[in-house]
């Protein structure tokens, strides 16, 4: 079958279209930043092809609704697992589910997929790659350093000391745990970020690798692999960076 050029548009700008929504909605879900290395590079590519096409504003407002999208599901999602977490507090039995299990954030295959992506981009780029790896090496220095640390008489003085420590190390210049429950294994942490108040204006939470950081302090803390979530951050212009910690918890 022969389409017509004009035809032949219209589908390509219905897909350029469709690929920003869709790179909109994974970067709302994840809580990317515009700016960062792989989403800059994406969105610049889908910009140029749509002014190529005439079809610059709709393929930003594709992106933004889709980011707001992504948004939203991240926030229905985490509002389940906090609901389903509060509703097992009553009998305890969110501390005995699934012990022996291990809840990852992310899929290996994901997780080892979006590494060669990034060293892809990376490639020939020595300032950047040496960037990447002292970010994961800082980042997996101080998950062993808690680790490590020899807990205090009680779960709220070993949280307060792993905080302790990562402000002494300098992610961090100063917190307050505004919430603490052993019960529940939960807790909500009000910090000064190193990252966002040099990082500058974001129009959504950026402190991805303090927050692993937080998740860390919470592992050692209560002894089960945990979700921290950046509800403020001061990117955005809050005050203070606001974490909240929860339990990684496998459904049924």
């Amino acid at each position: 079958m022969i389409y017509r050029k004009e035809h032949l548009d219209d589908l390509a700008k219905a897909k350029l279209a469709k690929s920003a929504y869709d790179l909109g909605v994974d970067v709302g879900e994840r809580g990317h930043p515009d700016d960062a290395g792989w989403v800059a590079a994406e969105l610049r590519h889908i910009l140029t092809q749509a002014e190529e096409l005439g079809l610059v504003d709709i393929v930003r407002r594709r992106y933004e609704f889709g980011k707001e999208k992504g948004r939203l599901r991240q926030q229905t999602r985490l509002s389940q697992t906090a609901a389903s977490l509060t509703s097992d507090e009553t009998d305890g039995s969110i501390m005995r589910q699934h012990p022996d299990r291990f809840a990852g954030r992310v899929p290996a295959e994901e997780g080892i997929w979006s590494t060669i992506s990034v060293m892809r981009y990376a490639r020939g780029d020595e300032d950047l790659q040496s960037h990447l790896g002292n970010l994961l090496s800082g980042i997996v220095d101080l998950h062993d350093r808690i680790m490590q640390m020899p807990p205090s008489a009680t779960a709220a003085g070993t949280f307060d000391s792993a905080l302790r420590m990562v402000a002494d190390v300098g992610w961090i210049s100063t917190y307050e745990v505004s919430f603490f429950d052993e019960r529940s294994a939960m807790a909500k942490v009000d910090t000064t970020s190193m990252l966002a108040r040099s990082f500058g204006k974001c129009d959504s939470p950026m402190c991805l690798p303090i927050g692993n950081i937080m998740e860390t302090a919470g592992l050692r803390t209560f002894g089960r692999p945990m979700v921290a979530v950046e509800e403020a951050c001061m990117a955005q212009g809050h005050d203070r960076c606001t974490f909240k910690l929860f339990p990684r918890v496998m459904p049924g």
